[in-house]
Formats: C-alpha cells, sequence, structure tokens
C-alpha cells in the first residue's frame, strides 16, 4: 500500500488486493453496480492476451480513508474530449470525403491515445448525423448519465 496523499483528516491510498474483500461486499450490495462492476475495476486490474489477471497501467486507484475506516474507492480513468470544426454548407461529395478522413483519422488518433494512456474519447454534437455515423460506423456509445465538470487550468507560466 502507497499513501497517495494526507489532507483534512483523510488519506488517499493505493488500493491493494488487501481490499478485495470488502469490493466485493461493496459491489454486491450496490444495485447501480452489481452485475456491472467487478472488483478488478477498482483495483486497476484487466484481462491480459492469456486471459489472466493483470495490472492495467492506465488507470489509478485508490481508497480515501478516515479514522473509521475506507470511506470510498475511486478509480480516475484518462478520457480524451474531442471537438471537431467541420467545413460549411458540406455536399454530399465533401461529406463522404469528411466521413472517410473522420474513420482513418480516428483509427490513427486512437491508437495514440491509447499509448498515451487513455481508455475512452468523449465527444458531443448536435448533428444528428454525425451522432449516427458515431454510433454505426465508429463504435461510440451513448452516455446517459455522464457528469462533466470541468476543471480550472492552473496559471500558465509565460513562455522564457
Amino acid at each position: 500500500m502507497s499513501i497517495l496523499a494526507e489532507f483534512e483528516g483523510y488519506t488517499l491510498r493505493t488500493v491493494t488486493e488487501a481490499d478485495r474483500p470488502e469490493l466485493e461486499a461493496w459491489i454486491a450490495a450496490d444495485k447501480h453496480h452489481t452485475g456491472l462492476l467487478d472488483p478488478e475495476f477498482f483495483m486497476g486490474l484487466a484481462a491480459n492476451e492469456d486471459g489472466e489477471t493483470a495490472p492495467d497501467p492506465r488507470p489509478t486507484c485508490c481508497a480515501l480513508e478516515d479514522k473509521t475506516g475506507v470511506v470510498f474507492f475511486i478509480r480516475l480513468s484518462r478520457a480524451s474530449r474531442v471537438n471537431i470544426q467541420f467545413a460549411p454548407a458540406q455536399s454530399r461529395k465533401t461529406k463522404a470525403r469528411a466521413a472517410m478522413a473522420l474513420m482513418k483519422g480516428m483509427a490513427f488518433l486512437e491508437v495514440q491515445l491509447a499509448h498515451a494512456g487513455a481508455e475512452e474519447w468523449i465527444f458531443d454534437t448536435q448533428d444528428p448525423d454525425l451522432a449516427d455515423m458515431a454510433y454505426k460506423r465508429l463504435g461510440f456509445i451513448a452516455s446517459p448519465n455522464e457528469m462533466v465538470r470541468i476543471i480550472a487550468r492552473p496559471e500558465l507560466k509565460e513562455a522564457t
């Protein structure tokens, strides 16, 4: 176990195998997680190419404790939010061109994002044609329960 931070009476530490029984019990008792998540998810473990459980280097999995014990487990996953601007007033030919570029570009970028530790990428659109393509051809799924909060950026240092 590694302590990551201590603040205001709380300790943030890495999750260990010793947390498995508590995670199993908590997930089994949680109607929102039972059957959807398993302890390995909150332990940063995943099946490798051989089907064996192995550490997944992408997420950061922690337990937040107070003086009584664990308050909650948290898994921090890296995601990339993507914004795209297409050319206006596209003809059928230019829409097909943009669609092909989007499919090829996203395939290339997804490999780069995976190497950077991202587990998912997210984009918003009001364009029904783009949403339809994202679902049917690019493998995106809807996320109706997504909650978003923008993180304030740290002060930027002036370039020297």
